[in-house]
């Protein structure tokens, strides 16, 4: 599957939500997301462009505990963060920690932790995150089983972003992980 997304940072997250609720997006679980970041010695994946991480997941209304493994491949254009995204629930996340670590691969400093509230309309999710050292930002994003779609998808994101009173020359492509790193640096 390609998962076709934009990034921003957002001043004002009541704001934002509230805009979002107009439009119609529907309120989804609240989360909060451990990721845990893989790499070889070399930094082949980075070097790469891509992306290995364990995510451990929490419903904060439930208590209920997920994990999966994800590897996000290259990104696919200059304007979006669209990339290939295999990801796959595991139901021991420190086995397959120790797994990684065994084969070769370290963990990455420093883990991302984010509070997520989750928002759907459509194909769309509109995720709002507060994320620990950064700020609040909005994720939208719709997942494609075709490439040829990308364009469309990218499309409507842009439209819905245009309507929250953005443009695209607002997004960003780095990561949370990246920007984290610049902050230590």
């Amino acid at each position: 599957m390609t998962e076709v997304e934009i990034k921003l940072p957002v001043p004002d997250r009541q704001k934002l939500i509230e805009d979002l609720i107009g439009l119609g997006f529907k309120t989804g679980n609240t989360i909060l997301e451990t990721d845990v970041y893989f790499d070889s010695s070399e930094e082949e994946i980075r070097k790469n462009g891509e992306a290995l991480r364990i995510r451990r997941i929490q419903n904060l209304e439930t208590g209920e505990l997920c994990s999966v493994i994800t590897f996000k491949g290259k990104k696919l254009d200059q304007v979006s963060m669209a990339r290939q995204e295999l990801e796959a629930g595991i139901s021991d996340a420190e086995t397959v920690l120790q797994i990684l670590t065994a084969i070769g691969f370290s963990p990455v400093r420093p883990k991302v932790v984010k509070k997520r509230q989750q928002y759907h309309w459509n194909r769309m999710a509109a995720c709002v995150d507060q994320v620990q050292g950064l700020g609040d930002f909005l994720e939208l994003e719709i997942v494609i089983g075709e490439e040829e779609r990308k364009a469309q998808a990218l499309e409507k994101i842009e439209e819905i972003l245009y309507k929250l009173g953005f443009q695209m020359s607002d997004t960003t492509r780095t990561s949370y992980l990246s920007m984290l790193q610049n902050r230590e640096d």
